[in-house]
């Protein structure tokens, strides 16, 4: 059902036919008609929206919009989305970027008064910006601009993302919506639609990075650390993403609480953490995995980790005992040079640390000094030494994402936490051991 306020608008067409210079409504478009055709691509889109499809619900959409405003403006949203769902309407207007385009602070804000006048829902912008969640925006807005109106961020290459897990998954079982579905997909990868993940740090990396190494202070007000954590809190996502590809399953950014909702907090939070640390570092979630995966990047040293913790197993008493359990976990077939195992003990032991091969050859030879001791956890690290590329902000990023992938083939993927053995029946001849011994007193009792 068009909407009223609705004065200019084409629905959306599965394969449009606009004009070549307006690339943006033309691979909207495509994206739309595919949320109206395939209900599992629309549902899980619009969950990040905190928004539930009903089974029955209809989404209409309509591109290159013009609405009525009180001041005749001539703005125009890319497109306008609508959700029937019962006698509830959900409306979001959209905007999109694609390429190097970037969303701009004016724009967005005229589009969130736009939506205001009329009682739309939503904002939504899409571009490769990437952010850590759909209502972590790019663009800051005042909150008190936003009241009554949400504002939320799809990057192209999270929708991708969904789109590849569905299909990895085979949740889309119709015929039909599987083939536009692989479609969509072949379309978004394609160089031409201007579809890309983030590619490069920011153009102050080299000189943040040179100041660590060189032990200089890093600043919370210099504009090249807020850009440089910036950078990365767009690249933790997109590493998200590819290891989502990559396993076939969501992988979630893991955040304290408190600055889950508030992505202004949470990037001071991060400058702060850079400037005392001289480290960047994100945690992944991975469905089913044995622990959260630790990606770290480490400027003094220049140097990345990929990581998992584990809880030494309990059962087994000796450290060579709790260390074979964890090797046999691991392949043979590692980067032996890269890969360690970092052990911490009780009370105030120091940790202890070898390479795998060292410990194949001799799983005793990570004991502290106290021989009495077992090891309580064991941390499997990946290392990668870039010295030569990581003050490189295209080589940096490729480093992170190649680290990030190997530990999870070579370790993530093999390593389960310990569990206790369920306990064992009591036999009859220990129950009969702890039975008291019967006497006529007891008897006559």
């Amino acid at each position: 059902m068009k909407p009223d306020y609705l004065i200019q608008g084409e629905e959306v067409r599965l394969i449009p036919v606009g004009a070549e210079s307006n690339k943006e409504a033309r691979i909207l478009s495509v994206g739309l008609a595919m949320m109206t055709q395939i209900p599992a691509l629309s549902k899980n889109l619009l969950a990040s929206c905190n928004y539930r499809l009903g089974a029955r619900a209809k989404l209409n959409a309509w591109t290159e919009v013009t609405l009525e405003t009180p001041d005749s403006s001539k703005d125009r949203p890319d497109a306008l989305l609508q959700v029937v769902n019962g006698k509830n309407t959900w409306t979001a207007l959209i905007e999109a970027k694609i390429g190097k385009a970037v969303l701009s602070e004016e724009q967005v804000s005229r589009y969130v008064t736009l939506a205001k006048q009329h009682n739309i829902d939503a904002v939504i912008t899409v571009s490769n910006q990437m952010v850590a969640r759909a209502d972590h925006h790019p663009i800051t807005i005042s909150k008190k601009h936003l009241q009554k109106i949400e504002l939320y961020h799809w990057p192209w290459a999270w929708i991708l993302s969904e789109a590849e897990i569905l299909r990895s998954n085979n949740h889309v079982d119709d015929q039909e919506q599987s083939f536009m579905l692989n479609e969509f997909i072949r379309f978004l990868e394609h160089p031409s639609t201007g579809v890309e993940g983030f590619k490069q740090m920011n153009k102050g990396w080299k000189a943040v990075v040179k100041d660590a190494v060189s032990q200089i202070k890093l600043q919370k007000t210099n504009q090249d650390v807020e850009e440089t954590v910036g950078s990365w809190l767009q690249e933790q996502r997109d590493v998200s993403l590819r290891l989502s590809k990559h396993i076939g399953k969501n992988i979630q950014i893991k955040m304290d609480r408190k600055l889950k909702d508030d992505p202004v907090a949470r990037l001071k939070h991060r400058i702060s953490d850079l400037c005392d640390t001289n480290k960047l570092f994100t945690l992944l979630q991975i469905p089913d995995a044995a622990s959260d995966l630790r990606l770290e990047a480490n400027l003094a040293t220049r140097s990345i980790t990929a990581s998992m913790k584990l809880k030494a197993p309990q059962d087994k008493k000796s450290t060579a005992a709790r260390v074979n359990w964890l090797l046999r976990m691991l392949k043979d077939d590692d980067v032996h040079s890269r890969i360690r195992v970092q052990a911490s003990w009780p009370s105030i032991i120091d940790d202890t640390s070898c390479t795998l091969q060292e410990l194949r050859d001799d799983p005793a030879k990570i004991q502290c000094d106290n021989p009495k001791h077992a090891p309580n956890t064991f941390e499997v690290i990946l290392e990668q030494d870039s010295a030569v590329r990581f003050s490189g902000s295209r080589t940096f990023i490729e480093d992170v994402e190649e680290v990030a992938v190997t530990f999870y083939d070579l370790v993530g993927q093999n390593l389960k936490q310990w569990q206790p053995s369920p306990p064992k029946p009591v036999t009859r001849s220990s129950q009969e051991d702890s039975e008291p011994e019967v006497t006529e007193e007891t008897a006559e009792v």
